[in-house]
């Protein structure tokens, strides 16, 4: 899974693989997703939750600058949480699958 950040200098991208567990752990710890019913619940919980955030993006993408993440748009920013916490929960539940066995 690869992770676009738009920005006004130009795009950084992440693959996934390269997230570390404790990241995708606070991420999934700062945005509650599983009790976001909409998108404007999951637009709201990002804006208060904006602060908390910005380390995790500057993690993902290193080379991104803060002038660069604040010049990136809200629904790209939604998009790039969902998406981890897409690939969080895909990933985390085949280890609980592993252990089971």
């Amino acid at each position: 899974m690869k992770l676009i950040l738009k920005t006004n200098r130009g795009e950084f991208t992440a693959e996934s693989i390269d997230i570390s567990f404790g990241v995708l752990e606070d991420i999934l710890e700062t945005l509650d997703f599983d009790n976001l019913k909409d998108s404007r619940q999951v637009g709201i919980a990002f804006l208060k939750a904006s602060k908390q955030l910005k380390p995790f993006l500057k993690e993902l993408f290193p080379e991104a600058t803060d002038e660069d993440i604040r010049s990136a748009k809200s629904s790209n920013l939604i998009e790039i949480f969902k998406g981890l916490y897409i690939y969080a929960t895909e990933e985390l539940g085949k280890v609980g699958e592993a252990t089971k066995n």
